[in-house]
């Protein structure tokens, strides 16, 4: 019998300030994004990014080309993102402005429990 594999979602529940990023139900890290991405369901893979010189997650689906190039990456404030998702293991909110912290530690535990895998996002409030 051939066995079929369990596909991986990633969820990520938004508020106003940021968000909270899951793997297949397990809380992994908090996200901050400009909101160019809609609610909904995109397509993720993990591939080379020339821009960042390692491996990410591209997000895309019919209505945003994998050319556009929207990412899951570290990053402190939405200055350093394009558009893109930015994932921290806390928040800090000043004023009009949220800060990741320790950005890349979060990074590196999304990137570890995805492997290269293929999977689903699923962005909702």
């Amino acid at each position: 019998m051939t066995q079929i594999s369990e596909q991986t979602i990633i969820k990520i529940k938004r508020n106003e300030d940021f968000g909270r990023l899951y793997v297949n139900d397990k809380f992994i890290c908090l996200t901050i994004d400009p909101h160019k991405l809609i609610d909904g369901t995109y397509n993720v893979i993990i591939n080379y990014s020339p821009k960042f010189k390692c491996k990410l997650p591209l997000i895309f689906n019919e209505h945003y080309s994998p050319n556009r190039g929207f990412r899951i990456h570290a990053g402190n404030t939405l200055k350093d993102s394009n558009g893109c998702i930015l994932v921290g293991e806390e928040v800090r909110v000043k004023g009009n402005t949220a800060t990741l912290v320790n950005s890349k530690i979060a990074l590196n535990k999304l990137l570890k429990e995805l492997g290269d895998k293929e999977c689903l996002l699923i962005i909702c409030q």
